[in-house]
Order: structure tokens, then C-alpha cells, then sequence
């Protein structure tokens, strides 16, 4: 009989495929948009600017605070979410850990059938990109200005003024119904 020694690689294996993220939301109208705050300073100016700007489109949001970004979103709030919003914006990625944890969140919301986006800081394109190809998920972003911390609240509501139309087309193929109401 012959021994031998057999090795594993220990590195992550990743998906040879991107399986298809959910379809985004055929409307925003009449839609409930989860705005998941993943707990970065700062991070919840840009997602104030968001409420604001659906809101004023006409677009019901429901906000959600993770505990901290170095980690996964508790399950109840992923089932919170699963259960009464029908897509779901993450924002504000802009450092490593958070990038993958928010990109495993983006996952777990897909797999329950929800059209989701991720917003990151262009510094963490890369990341995202090389997560998402690890977790076989061809999952949407839309990149803001790198850094986020530095940046005064009026220069992060410029990004989310910036950045909506694009993290809205992200989620829902119809955005007809959020514009913006013109004033007379």
C-alpha cells in the first residue's frame, strides 16, 4: 500500500460563474426602499440626504442601522427587511471590511428575492469588484468620492444629490415616478 501526504490550498475558492443578482423592481412607485446605514461616522449624512431625496420623489423608505461595519447585519434585520421592503440601498462603504461585510449583506438580501445597490467610495471599486467575484454575485455599486470622513456634511449631501438618480436606475427599471415634483 502507498502513503502519502495530500495538501488542501487553503485560499478561497471562487465562483467560475456570477449568478444574476434579482431583477431590479420593475417601478419605484408604491415600492418600500430599506436605506441600510452599514454604522459608518458620517455614513448616515449621505444616507439622511438619500431619505430626503426619495421622499421627496414620493418613494417610502425605511431606515436600518447596523451595529457596527466590521460585521454582517444581524438576521432579524435581514428578515426585517426581506419582509417589508422590496429593495434596499447599502451605503456608505469606504474601507475593506466594510466592503465585504456589506457585500455578504447585499448577498443574503438578494438570495430573499430583493434588488439591492451598493454604495462605496471609489477607493473600494476593487474590492468590491474581487468580493463580489468570491461570493458569485453580480451584485450593482455606485461609486461616490474617496474619502468619507474628511468631507463636511454639505459636500456629502452633494454626493447623494449626485449619486441618487444613479443608485435609484440601480434598483428599479421605471424611476418616472421619483422625479422630483418642479416647483411653480
Amino acid at each position: 500500500m502507498k502513503y502519502g501526504i495530500s495538501f488542501r490550498d487553503p485560499t478561497a475558492e471562487t465562483a467560475s460563474v456570477l449568478r444574476q443578482r434579482a431583477a431590479p423592481l420593475d417601478t419605484v412607485k408604491g415600492k418600500t426602499i430599506a436605506l441600510m446605514d452599514i454604522g459608518k461616522m458620517r455614513g448616515d449624512e449621505f444616507i439622511d440626504r438619500l431619505e430626503q431625496l426619495c421622499t421627496a420623489r414620493g418613494i417610502k423608505t425605511r431606515r436600518y442601522k447596523k451595529p457596527t461595519n466590521t460585521r454582517v447585519a444581524p438576521r432579524e434585520m435581514i428578515k426585517d427587511i426581506a419582509e417589508n421592503c422590496d429593495a434596499v440601498i447599502i451605503a456608505l462603504s469606504d474601507c475593506g471590511s466594510c466592503t465585504s461585510c456589506s457585500t455578504h449583506d447585499l448577498n443574503d438580501l438578494d438570495k430573499k428575492g430583493l434588488a439591492g445597490v451598493s454604495v462605496l467610495t471609489t477607493e473600494f471599486q476593487q474590492a468590491f469588484e474581487s468580493q463580489k467575484g468570491a461570493i458569485g454575485l453580480d451584485a450593482a455599486a455606485v461609486y461616490v468620492p474617496h474619502p468619507l470622513q474628511n468631507k463636511t456634511t454639505a459636500e456629502l449631501h452633494q454626493w447623494a444629490d449626485s449619486a441618487v438618480d444613479d443608485i435609484l436606475k440601480a434598483i428599479a427599471h421605471d424611476t418616472s415616478g421619483a422625479k422630483v415634483p418642479e416647483v411653480a
